[in-house]
């Protein structure tokens, strides 16, 4: 007797075909080599190989144990979409991962594109309308200055002055979707994609501070706004960006003067930015010269607050919205139950729950 996922993938392949590409992101997106999926599938390595580059088409035995090995629809096979490789801004630092085995980066990959997938279809559900424009700039028309940038997105998006209250909250009025997500085994702050048919979309790494976060989103932001294509100074006009925008030299260069570490801690408080890129920015805007930098730098070490900053300094993360909006949309609105979601997101309830934050009870319901 044909399983109700055998039913669900003919119906797919009606108007799609099995997609080659598909298996090796799921493979990847579990952490599993061609050799550990073929144990669990109980297939030959040699028959996964050949299936995953094209050259063989699964048999009808073989997508059912593909698709149970790697605990999924066998429909997630069958959809049409793209495949994405590293983003743009991450190239260069991933090739400095070291430590990193190219399977974890690999993994993260795949997993990303599989959100990215996701997004396209929660878009497609909604009358997606930013309330601001999205600012595309090229730094050579500022002469390279990464001020006049951020002045200028600043400007875009009507901000007042002095410390961005929450940056997530004027992204995410633009139309960029911010996505907190599992990163911390590839050592990875946060990612940024702009591809067609879904919104420039930023990840960031869950488990890292809030003020590392704010300004890893800020970073990201850089690249969306400046880089439709990669040069060699990128990750630097990024940083300068992110400063820039978050610490706007005309409102924060007077505080700067003399700046202590009891000082830092209390500006970090005001202005939501680490201790660290206080100091940094005190010294790039000329507050502080390079003795009184290393005086803090040695500071800092001999009490561990490179490590970790004072806990009495922490501020609340920001929280993103878009996302558990979209969802939302689909689950309240529309009154979407496990079944269908899983149907049209082509994971299991439980992945699903895990990756968007949502329970099983009568359906999925968003967790507020």
């Amino acid at each position: 007797m044909e399983t109700v996922q055998m039913e669900a993938h003919r119906r797919d392949a009606q108007t799609h075909s099995f997609r080659p590409e598909l298996l090796g992101i799921r493979r990847r997106m579990l952490g599993l080599s061609q050799s550990e999926l073929a144990d669990v599938a109980g297939m030959a390595q040699g028959t996964v190989s050949k299936i995953e580059q094209g050259l063989k088409e699964p048999t009808e035995d073989q997508l059912t144990k593909l698709a149970e090995a790697l605990n999924c629809p066998a429909s997630f096979f069958f959809q049409s979409v793209r495949e994405y490789g590293p983003p743009m801004s991450a190239h260069p630092m991933f090739r400095k991962k070291t430590s990193v085995g190219q399977k974890v980066l690999d993994k993260l990959i795949a997993d990303l594109n599989v959100r990215i997938c996701h997004t396209r279809t929660f878009i497609n559900a909604v009358d997606f309308e930013p309330e601001l424009p999205f600012p595309h700039y090229d730094p050579d028309d500022f002469g390279g200055d990464m001020e006049a940038v951020a002045d200028a997105v600043r400007r875009a998006w009507y901000m007042p002055r002095g410390p961005v209250k929450s940056l997530t909250d004027y992204v995410e009025r633009a139309g960029c979707i911010v996505v907190c997500c599992e990163m911390e085994a590839a050592k990875i702050d946060g990612v940024s994609y702009a591809v067609p048919g879904v919104p420039p979309m930023i990840f960031l790494n869950k488990e890292q501070p809030s003020d590392r976060m704010r300004f890893s989103l800020a970073h990201e932001l850089g690249h969306l706004v400046m880089h439709r294509y990669p040069n060699i100074d990128m990750e630097r006009q990024a940083d300068e960006f992110a400063s820039a925008l978050l610490m706007p030299r005309c409102d924060i260069a007077s505080e700067l003067s003399d700046i202590t570490i009891g000082k830092a801690g209390a500006l970090k408080l005001k202005w939501k930015a680490s201790m660290a890129a206080l100091i940094v920015r005190a010294t790039t805007i000329g507050k502080i010269d390079r003795n009184q930098a290393a005086y803090l730098w040695r500071l800092m070490s001999s009490k561990g607050f490179r490590t970790r900053e004072p806990a009495c300094f922490d501020f609340e993360r920001e929280q993103p919205s878009l996302m558990p909006a979209l969802v939302d949309n689909l689950v309240e609105e529309m009154g979407y139950q496990v079944d269908e979601l899983e149907k049209i997101l082509h994971l299991h309830a439980q992945e699903l729950s895990e990756m968007y934050g949502l329970r099983r009870q009568t359906g999925l319901r968003v967790v507020k």
